[in-house]
């Protein structure tokens, strides 16, 4: 849970960033996690890209308002507020990912609730917030799952809305722009997009760091289960096996849900 992210939900984490591995221990590289060390001022972030990057963002965010309605950006953290914009969340998600194979719990209710619970209880002690991004009838577009912690904003979860009419919008990136900007204003020192590769993180981050999985103290066995685990990652990561073990898993999810079988 978390990731690399020590919180009292995630107190023994696996996965460990490039800074914090133990010499008497062994590890596999994981994937890798792109960051942004934030700039102090609005001027200094409206830097980092050149003008027709933010001459398109505005544009796609116009258009959307003028052909459909206000678009509207908060920070939630109020615990009622929460609670509605959760349950749209895990809706959003799963109609993201209802063709596709993913390893997050989150595709079925009992698992994403253990991560609601943390929400709600992380963000009353000023320890995550939730980003969403709505139109006027509060219909959520997009959103990231962020957690905080010495200062740093952690972007766990992110999904946008998979309407094929809302597309040409960029409704993820408006969404990231304003939480950027959010974390400029509060001043955030860093913004960490977490594990993974995806390609939209690598707009905004200028820095990246590798993520280890840990296999525990340097022993036979564990040696053994470190050969296992790269093979297991390659299989994973690969393009090719992906795809086919991606087939697979879609093939045994009909099945699960064929026969009723519970999560």
């Amino acid at each position: 849970m978390f990731d690399y992210l020590r919180n009292k939900y995630n107190r023994s984490p696996v996965l460990f960033s490039e800074d914090d591995l133990d010499k008497d221990y062994l590890y596999v590289k994981y994937t890798e996690a792109p960051y942004l060390l934030l700039p102090k001022t609005l001027d200094a972030y409206k830097a980092l890209h050149r003008k027709k990057f933010w001459y398109n963002l505005r544009r796609s965010e116009k258009l959307f308002q003028s052909e459909f309605s206000k678009l509207s950006f908060e920070v939630v953290k109020d615990g009622k507020e929460l609670d509605f914009f959760l349950e749209q969340v895990f809706e959003l998600f799963n109609e993201r990912w209802v063709d596709e194979y993913t390893s997050a719990t989150w595709k079925c209710k009992k698992g994403f609730y253990k991560y609601k619970k943390a929400m709600i209880e992380l963000s009353s002690s000023g320890n995550a917030f939730l980003a969403v991004l709505y139109d006027k009838n509060r219909q959520l577009l997009s959103y990231g799952y962020c957690l905080e912690q010495d200062n740093t904003i952690f972007f766990y979860q992110h999904t946008t809305t998979v309407d094929s009419k809302y597309r040409k919008y960029s409704l993820g990136k408006v969404l990231i722009h304003h939480l950027l900007k959010y974390a400029v204003n509060n001043k955030y020192d860093k913004f960490d997009f977490m594990a993974g590769d995806s390609s939209y993180k690598y707009e905004w981050a200028k820095d990246t760091k590798i993520i280890y999985r840990s296999i525990g103290r340097k022993k036979i066995s564990n040696y053994l289960k470190m050969y296992l685990v790269k093979m297991r990652y390659f299989l994973q990561f690969n393009y090719c096996s992906r795809r086919t073990l991606k087939l697979i898993w879609k093939y045994m999810e009909r099945i699960f849900e064929k026969f009723n079988f519970s999560h």
